[in-house]
């Protein structure tokens, strides 16, 4: 009561203070009036025009290693110049004004004479100002002013970052007017993969570059190019939602899906969740605001059963038998069927796909007729595997009862008498080993065909057929790589009025069938660990893209696909015999294994059997080309590693593989020299 009893008494001060208060009230309430009535058409249809966009983000690619975590295929970032072209509105409409003020003067001048004015005012106002035409523009010349103004901004503003980075840039009207009308909410690429000293250049100059800002986006990198490419395969480019989010997005970010090998195979598990961007655009469409709503959730990481030091190093030895050499390493560990190097050539840059590949690199480079740069031959290319399938032919004629003591005379080709041959039916088949008499031992060693032919028939084609079945030959080994060939071995049902002797004398000496480099890898690990046939395991474990509470690896165990069923005994036969084709001046593999001298061994810490193999390849009855090869297995006491070389066009196992596969046991000889003599040796 205090407050009125002063107000009655008549406090000057108070009475102002009070009136004040009150005009204060009366001013907030008539604003609250202009907004709510008199403005409310106007905020209701600013409500109207805006709306939202849904822009899909993909989510940063897992990473895939090798088995001691060391990167394979990585992201790296990658700093693009965006032009946010609603930050340039003010100089759209300055220059809008400007050229239209331009454009008008100059159409009133092509219009002929003014109109003389009429009325007092305007009679009054023509003594002021020179008498112009009246001028309307039509609304199709408003709408392309408007946008030929807009592409002034944008070009002239392109053209100063570029200006300012010492890099030229334009723009075309084509690519302004594309993303003018599909995307105008979404910033606008002026410049990607900005080196370094770009980066460095911009942020100097930011201040004076409206609408400009740098955007850091992760790239798909292969740090190790072509030597691991047909394991990891490429990236392709792939904006369509999936499943749930079909139709659910106005625009996606550029996303990549696997193509082949393991970024095929585990292209989902790679890939993580895209997160949604709600972007909040005006009438015209362009950006008033945006937020994330689901958060993109990261791949998960892929490790390998690679081992990167002996990947890198099976890529330097394959290079090593030649320029453009076109063949394949493989090697597992006979243990557990781990794939530790898996290596084609010649091979492509998967880095290059990111980019996108031009029809005439694709032409000339990566789909040569010959090179065949794309083509997995480890998996994929489809061989015959001459010699080295004679480990199963062996195997066939010692369970069908050969005495591997037994001697057999080769008889002398009559044609070459310093060359053997035998006869089959009235057809002849050369043997590159000379006429004379052989056991097991000397027969695999000089890798004799008459031997193995004559001794296979006895054995008969269902026996062979079999035991090659043993070893799951014609058949997918299964590698999420998406290129894999089966190869040609059938099942003795299938070929039973078919093949001939001929047919089987052939195959005898492994030119009847064809198989993979992958295939008789697993092979020769069967014969050196005893008898166990694994599936090639090349995925290791699937990782959680960060550590943490509640983040947990999946492992994917070793699998045992069967077992060979072979008595011991002749297992051991077998790898005594593959022994002496590397240790023994006789045997085809001896010379890649020695010194110049012929009595030092190359190795010195451990001895490997192995087996050579040349296969012919014919077109209408003539040979066009070779394939040759070697298989090893080693330490030969304690077998751990098999190693398959092949390629294309050798001049012959011993020549050509044999020195590829000794430069990789050279490596695992260095890299494991704690490895005591005496157990790398056999004992001796």
């Amino acid at each position: 009561m205090l407050v009125v009893d002063q107000l009655r008494r008549g406090d000057q001060r108070l009475r102002v203070l009070a009136a004040g208060i009150f005009a204060g009230l009366l001013l907030l309430l008539a604003g609250l009036w202009y907004v709510q009535v008199v403005n409310a058409g106007y905020y209701q249809a600013k409500m109207r025009n805006q709306t939202f966009r849904t822009v899909r983000e993909p989510a940063v690619r897992g990473r895939i290693l090798d088995r001691e975590g060391r990167v394979l295929a990585e992201n790296r970032p990658s700093y693009i110049l965006n032009l946010y072209i609603e930050e340039l509105r003010p100089l759209f409409r300055a220059e809008y004004w400007r050229q239209r003020a331009a454009y008008v003067a100059g159409k009133a001048m092509t219009s002929g004479p003014a109109t003389p004015p009429s009325g007092f005012w305007e009679r009054l106002l023509a003594g002021l100002r020179p008498a112009t035409r009246r001028v309307r523009l039509t609304r199709d010349e408003i709408m392309a002013l408007n946008h030929a103004t807009r592409f002034t901004v944008v070009s002239n503003t392109v053209a100063r970052v570029g200006a300012l980075l010492g890099t030229p840039l334009t723009i075309t009207e084509q690519t302004y007017r594309r993303h003018h009308f599909q995307w105008p909410y979404r910033p606008l690429p002026i410049l990607e993969n900005l080196t370094p000293a770009q980066v460095a250049r911009f942020l100097e100059q930011a201040p004076v570059l409206p609408g400009v800002d740098l955007e850091v986006r992760p790239v798909r990198h292969y740090p190790h190019g072509q030597r691991v490419a047909h394991v990891l395969g490429y990236l392709t480019r792939d904006d369509q939602a999936r499943g749930e989010e079909e139709d659910g997005f106005n625009y996606s970010l550029p996303s990549y899906e696997g193509a082949i090998g393991i970024e095929f195979g585990y292209n989902e598990t790679l890939l993580g969740r895209p997160g949604i961007r709600n972007i909040v655009v005006d009438s015209l469409s362009y950006r008033e605001e945006e937020s994330i709503w689901v958060a993109a959730e990261g791949g998960q990481n892929v490790v390998l059963t690679l081992d990167l030091d002996l990947q890198l190093a099976a890529w330097r030895a394959l290079q090593s038998a030649g320029p453009n050499v076109r063949g394949a390493v493989v090697v597992l560990d006979v243990t557990n069927g781990d794939v530790l190097a898996l290596v084609s050539s010649p091979a492509y840059d998967p880095n290059e796909f990111l980019d996108g590949i031009t029809e005439e690199d694709w032409r000339e480079r990566l789909n040569h007729p010959h090179l065949r740069p794309m083509l997995n031959r480890a998996t994929q290319g489809a061989y015959p595997p001459g010699s080295i399938f004679k480990m199963v032919t062996a195997l066939a004629c010692l369970e069908a009862g050969l005495d591997p003591a037994a001697l057999y005379r080769v008889q002398p080709d009559p044609a070459y008498p310093g060359r053997g041959a035998i006869f089959v039916g009235r057809r002849k088949i050369r043997d590159t080993a000379p006429p004379g008499d052989y056991d097991f031992r000397r027969a695999l060693l000089r890798s004799s065909n008459a031997y193995f032919i004559h001794h296979g028939l006895a054995a008969g084609r269902d026996r062979l057929l079999e035991m090659g079945k043993r070893f799951f030959l014609g058949e997918r080994i299964g590698l999420p790589l998406r290129q894999e060939a089966r190869g040609f071995f059938p099942y003795p049902r299938e070929v039973r009025w078919q093949w001939t002797d001929g047919n089987v004398a052939n195959a005898c000496i492994g030119q009847e069938i064809t198989v993979t480099p992958l295939q008789m890898a697993v092979l020769t690990a069967a014969v050196a660990n005893g008898g166990s046939v694994w599936w090639p395991r090349l995925v290791l474990r699937v990782e959680p893209p960060e550590p943490g509470p509640g983040a947990t690896a999946t492992s994917f165990p070793p699998r045992l696909r069967g077992e060979l069923g072979v008595p011991p005994a002749h297992l051991q036969i077998l790898r005594e015999a593959m022994l002496a084709d590397t240790i023994e001046p006789e045997g085809t593999g001896f010379a890649a294994f020695h010194e110049r001298d012929r009595r030092t061994p190359v190795l010195k810490h451990l001895q490997v059997g192995g087996k050579t193999g040349t296969a012919e390849v014919e077109e209408k009855g003539r040979v066009v080309e070779k394939i040759t090869w070697f298989t090893a297995f080693g330490p030969y006491a304690a077998p751990r590693y098999a190693i398959v070389a092949m390629v294309e066009g050798g001049g012959s196992g011993g020549g050509t593989c044999a020195p590829v596969v000794r430069q990789i046991f050279q490596h695992l000889e260095r890299r494991e020299t704690a490895l005591p003599p005496a157990l790398a040796r056999g004992g001796e």
